[in-house]
């Protein structure tokens, strides 16, 4: 079988947890557990993505809707060797247009203060920091709170 690159997003399942669990692995120094995963998809429905290149899951990203009306990026990972190639952007862009068509008009994220790449990414798409959660990672690490109104 030879691969184009054809890239899909698409709703994970029971059978990609796997998968998504080594990407979470090689991407956070406090990994989800697979059981914490697990219930993520059950409780998120087609709100939680994966990334496929050529078949294989290369990156992940869950969402969840809270109150009804303000979308929460929950994590979002894409395999080291498949960093730097916009594919965190995909999936941000596909999670955005499933909250928008539940009527969500604001969608929040916690990211590491220290992590300057998905920052980065994060303002190119329009989210702006709003606030700060001191020690809200276990090794003590403060959280910056990104917000991005979505436009009707």
């Amino acid at each position: 079988m030879t691969c184009n690159g054809e890239v899909i997003v698409r709703p994970a399942n029971d059978d990609d947890l796997e998968q998504i669990y080594h990407i979470e692995l090689e991407s956070f120094k406090y990994p989800y557990p697979r059981e914490y995963l697990k219930a993520l998809l059950a409780l998120s429905g087609n709100l939680f993505l994966v990334l496929e290149v050529c078949g294989r899951i290369v990156g992940y990203v869950v969402g969840l809707i809270e109150f009804g009306v303000e979308g929460h990026v929950l994590s979002i990972a894409v395999a080291k060797s498949f960093r730097g190639r916009g594919y965190g952007k995909k999936l941000m862009l596909e999670l955005e247009s499933r909250f928008k068509e539940r009527g969500v008009h604001r969608i929040k994220l916690e990211v590491r203060k220290s992590n300057t790449v998905a920052i980065s990414m994060y303002r190119k798409l329009g989210y702006r920091i709003v606030g700060v959660i001191p020690r809200y990672y276990p090794d003590g690490e403060d959280a910056y709170i990104m917000v991005k109104e979505l436009k009707e």
